[in-house]
């Protein structure tokens, strides 16, 4: 009985997002508990999950300057609990990405330049959208920030924060993140990346 109770609330919370998200795919599983700010500008692939307590925070306005974000979530996408994702540009997901929990992700900061106004009031600020290709894996509690592109199959370690772009097949670690391993197509295996 309860297996039928779960689908039930599944297909009922499915369609509730259906109808606000500006595209929700079939087979979308977006927990109870997560936390969803102007859903029309989230954008969401078929067979995507997300967990309990993610947040989904694209800002269409902050002191009184409108922005155009988008939030694009690839098919086959798992985003696990408690990420948060929020955006005045762009973020957008590929394929088959896998979140572990407390991913943070936000192409924006603010402000700081005006010494004589609050930084709580001054404008948001981005270096350029967020783009994460296909079959990536993002390690428990890594941050990835404004214009920052993550090629396909790469590994963001945990707790790494990513400041610039990641090449395709790699494996990033640290704080800023630097390349510790690439695939070798010709060995056919991850090797120690010596620079």
């Amino acid at each position: 009985m309860t297996n039928l109770l779960r689908k039930i609330s599944n297909y009922l919370q499915r369609n509730k997002y259906k109808k606000v998200l500006g595209r929700c795919d079939n087979n979308v599983n977006i927990s109870r508990q997560a936390i969803i700010h102007n859903p029309q500008c989230i954008y969401i692939d078929k067979n995507v999950g997300i967990g309990d307590g993610v947040y989904l925070g694209p800002v269409i306005e902050y002191a009184d300057i409108p922005y155009n974000p988008k939030i694009i979530i690839g098919e086959g996408t798992w985003i696990g609990n408690h990420c948060s994702l929020a955006a005045i540009n762009k973020i957008k997901i590929g394929k088959n990405v896998l979140f572990a929990g407390y991913v943070h992700i936000t192409d924006h900061s603010h402000g700081y330049e005006d010494i004589d106004r609050h930084i709580a009031l001054q404008p948001l600020t981005s270096k350029g959208p967020i783009i994460i290709e296909d079959d990536c894996w993002l390690g428990f509690s890594c941050e990835i920030l404004s214009g920052v592109h993550i090629g396909k199959h790469s590994i963001i370690a945990a707790r790494a924060v990513v400041t610039k772009d990641v090449p395709p097949y790699s494996i990033v670690a640290g704080n800023p993140a630097h390349i510790i391993k690439q695939y070798n197509f010709k060995s056919q295996q991850w090797e120690r990346y010596n620079k």
